[in-house]
């Protein structure tokens, strides 16, 4: 059967796949999807907003409407929030629930807007970047005062146990919205490039794309002699103040202990 062979990588995508060609082969009945993955219920709720015919998950002994499970304000954004802050591909922010970062979304039109274009266009843009970092920098970092995603993370940088790169995790985000976004697609594109390289034969994550440190130090300048005077003018200063000091321990020490009991008598 030609219209229900699909090229994924992902049973959960192949579900939404195979419902977008049940509905266009015109059955206009419930589906009900029998799953328990979070990943699924995200696209459900996003995918029973944009098609026609009721679409239920089967949820323990209960079965709910998935065009239920969401605002339509939230539906708008609800995959690429999800693939921003966790899912089966791509890690979450450390220290970050989702409820919580879910409930802050849905009060922000702003952050709704910032997260609303990943997963448009396969490739992302510096323009939605950008957008996505804003929301990290807002909502993830709480920080509304840095200008760049620079300062926002030099300054969390020091506060968090574990480290992650922003730019390779936005584009895992985007490539991941992007195939939940279009159902409709039959054949997925590679995600090399988009967050992910190819290590021994086996697909993994971009941790970095540059050096932890520079290939070259430069070397050091040589020290003038000017310099190198006052060098040793400095460490003689240096010298004759420690001698200085050791040799009026005991006088200091004296004098201490009378301002201390000359305090006490005075309390």
């Amino acid at each position: 059967m030609q219209n229900y062979s699909f090229d994924h990588s992902e049973a959960d995508t192949v579900l939404f796949s195979t419902y977008v060609v049940l509905r266009e082969s015109g059955y206009s009945g419930p589906v009900v999807i029998d799953a328990t993955d979070t990943d699924v219920y995200v696209a459900a709720a996003l995918i029973s907003q944009q098609l026609p015919g009721m679409l239920c998950i089967k949820r323990k002994q209960e079965t709910v409407r998935c065009c239920d499970m969401t605002t339509d304000m939230m539906a708008d954004c609800i995959v690429q929030l999800h693939c921003m802050t966790g899912c089966d591909a791509n890690s979450g922010f450390y220290g970050k629930g989702k409820k919580s970062v879910y409930d802050q979304v849905a009060k922000s039109p702003v952050a709704r807007q910032q997260l609303s274009r990943c997963g448009d266009n396969l490739a992302l843009t510096e323009e939605v970047l950008e957008q996505l970092f804003a929301f990290t920098r807002s909502i993830i970092y709480g920080d509304n005062k840095s200008k760049t995603m620079a300062e926002a993370r030099a300054a969390k940088w020091r506060t968090i146990k574990k480290k992650s790169f922003l730019r390779q995790h936005c584009l895992r985000a985007n490539y991941l919205a992007y195939l939940v976004r279009h159902p409709s697609l039959k054949h997925h594109p590679s995600p090399i490039r988009h967050g992910w390289e190819l290590v021994g034969g086996c697909c993994r994550p971009v941790r970095h794309t540059r050096p932890a440190l520079p290939m070259h130090l430069p070397a050091p300048r040589p020290t003038e002699e000017g310099q190198e005077d006052e060098e040793d003018e400095s460490d003689d200063d240096d010298e004759n103040r420690v001698a200085a000091v050791q040799r009026g321990d005991s006088s200091e020490s004296e004098d201490s202990e009378c301002s201390e009991a000359g305090c006490s008598d005075s309390d």
